[in-house]
């Protein structure tokens, strides 16, 4: 499977769950470490192991009207759940500097995506909070492709001995999945920077 058809696909299912953003104008992909310091300084020194949680994507409304008027509709898959206009992935490992929220974060389950006969799966999400970023494996594959840009610089970080909680991380539509957002569905409407949701990631450690 080429990687311009991985993208095609993967990133309408991102647009429709994964992820969480309001509004229009794009937002610079910034490190999680890029947040304020937490409210609640923690123990630990250096990465630590996450022992489980989850990861709560919004999407916003604006862009869920958008899919929806053309015709896109994704379901959770696996251990993923929908909670109203929120899906929660499982957070299964990784690893964060509780100071500086720095490392990685993986989740099960994934999301599916159908538009008419074509229908596709991403899953086992991995956020990399240094890089801003937010990749997945496409179903059925080993490829993994990066699917969202992540904005971490307006988000608020809690923490105490048992996790950190970060909150308001911004997530947009990167150049490739706006293109293959375009072409998929035959529109000019997606472009670098298009508000998809908001965050929330509650690790435990």
């Amino acid at each position: 499977m080429s990687l311009r058809r991985v993208l095609r696909v993967t990133m309408v299912t991102v647009a429709v769950g994964a992820a969480s953003l309001a509004v229009a104008a794009p937002a610079t992909a910034a490190p999680a470490a890029a947040v304020a310091p937490m409210t609640h300084p923690h123990e630990h020194d250096g990465a630590v192991d996450l022992q489980g949680g989850e990861t709560t994507l919004k999407l916003d409304a604006d862009t869920a009207a958008l899919l929806a008027d053309n015709g896109v509709s994704v379901a959770p898959t696996g251990d993923a759940h929908a909670k109203g206009a929120k899906v929660g992935f499982p957070i299964t490992g990784g690893s964060l500097d509780p100071a500086t929220t720095a490392g990685t974060v993986e989740h099960s389950g994934g999301l599916r995506f159908s538009a008419g006969e074509v229908g596709l799966g991403v899953e086992d999400f991995v956020i990399d909070t240094t890089a801003g970023v937010l990749t997945a494996r496409v179903s059925g594959t080993d490829t993994r492709v990066p699917l969202l840009a992540l904005d971490a610089s307006q988000a608020s970080v809690e923490g105490d001995e048992k996790g950190v909680t970060v909150r308001g991380v911004r997530a947009t539509l990167t150049a490739e999945a706006a293109a293959a957002l375009n072409e998929t569905f035959g529109v000019s409407l997606f472009g670098e920077g298009v508000a998809i949701g908001t965050a929330k990631v509650a690790a435990c450690i």
